[in-house]
């Protein structure tokens, strides 16, 4: 069984993308070069008598399994059949959005911040959703075993004002527990050491973070999206990319949907390709899959309810201001058009 070291090397590779960061206004500065995470290398180079791979700069916090759609596409050679050379960039908060307002960036899979800049009036917009569950759950201390034993109790959270703090309030309203305390104890690492210490009760935990903690002897309660169905991530762009760059939005988009379908009928091809992503043995590479594959969309859209409980956590955690509209922050267009002629399923035919 892997040891808990290496399982925090790859917690602490994936925790940068945890977090629903503030977006910046509208009106941005320039963002400096980001620094490339990782290339197609040379699985991208075009054969003899190709026309030369178009490169694709897709911006991402970090690795995580809430955008593993694009990264599977990737690794799958999706995007080089689609004439793409994909470039994913590690870059994120007001740089990111910055660099996808003056193009530096083709995409971001920062959906919080790109449709927050939207709602305020910016030239950002969100073009396809991946996960619509968000990738958290819920641990406890061992003598916690229901999710009611939580009322008159201490759960910790990242900072107030974030998603993991929207998600405790939502949780507390959906079980009714009474009397819970929220205490900020910052990062996923910080809060599992606040439950090993007993100076919280419970946390919110992204995975495959909670598979550190149930190796301490801390259990996994709930998964969160099970009861709340918020998205999560997914590709977001500007307003000049959609209008100037159609015909790459829209290979990008087929690239990532080619790869849904994939993620639920392939388990052995899609955890083999999490474990070197995330560095997670064979093990909890397959306990991560499992936790996880219900949570991707089938077709690369959210549902009307998913689309609105995103404006909700959004105009909780991210400034965007009262009275907007969901289909102020989205433009669907290009990833209706490629659902439909890839033949995806809505999310009611895939159940």
């Amino acid at each position: 069984m892997l040891g808990v070291g290496r399982l925090l090397v790859g917690l602490a590779c994936c925790l940068a993308a945890c977090r629903a960061p503030a977006a910046p206004a509208s009106g941005a500065a320039a963002a400096p070069p980001p620094a490339a995470v990782a290339t197609a290398g040379d699985s991208a180079t075009a054969t003899p008598g190709q026309r030369p791979l178009q490169r694709v700069a897709i911006g991402v916090p970090g690795p995580s399994l809430s955008y593993l759609p694009t990264y599977l596409a990737w690794k799958l050679g999706y995007f080089q059949e689609e004439g793409l050379d994909a470039d994913f960039i590690q870059i994120s908060g007001p740089p990111a959005m910055a660099a996808l307002i003056n193009g530096e960036l083709d995409f971001s899979t920062l959906l919080s911040a790109v449709g927050a800049n939207a709602l305020q009036g910016g030239p950002l917009r969100m073009v396809q959703f991946q996960s619509v569950r968000v990738q958290h759950v819920l641990v406890a201390r061992p003598d916690l075993a229901d999710v009611s034993q939580l009322a008159g109790k201490r759960i910790g959270v990242d900072s107030l004002g974030t998603l993991t703090t929207f998600e405790t309030r939502k949780l507390i309203e959906h079980f009714q527990l009474p009397d819970v305390a929220l205490v900020a104890t910052g990062s996923e690492l910080e809060r599992i050491a606040a439950l090993q210490a007993g100076a919280v009760d419970a946390i919110i935990a992204s995975i495959p973070a909670n598979l550190v903690a149930e190796r301490q002897g801390f259990p996994t309660l709930l998964r969160i999206g099970a009861v709340l169905n918020i998205p999560q991530a997914g590709l977001g762009t500007s307003e000049t990319h959609l209008r100037d760059q159609a015909d790459l939005v829209e290979r990008s988009i087929r690239a990532s949907d080619r790869a849904l379908p994939v993620i639920p009928s392939q388990r052995d091809v899609v955890t083999r390709i999490i474990e070197g992503y995330i560095s997670l043995s064979p093990e909890d590479a397959q306990l991560a899959y499992d936790q996880v594959v219900d949570s991707y969309t089938p077709n690369g859209l959210p549902t009307d309810a998913q689309l609105a409980a995103y404006l909700d956590l959004l105009q909780a955690t991210a400034g965007a201001p009262p009275g907007t509209r969901p289909e102020q922050m989205v433009d669907f267009t290009i990833a209706r058009r490629v659902a439909a002629e890839l033949g995806l399923p809505s999310p009611a035919e895939s159940r």
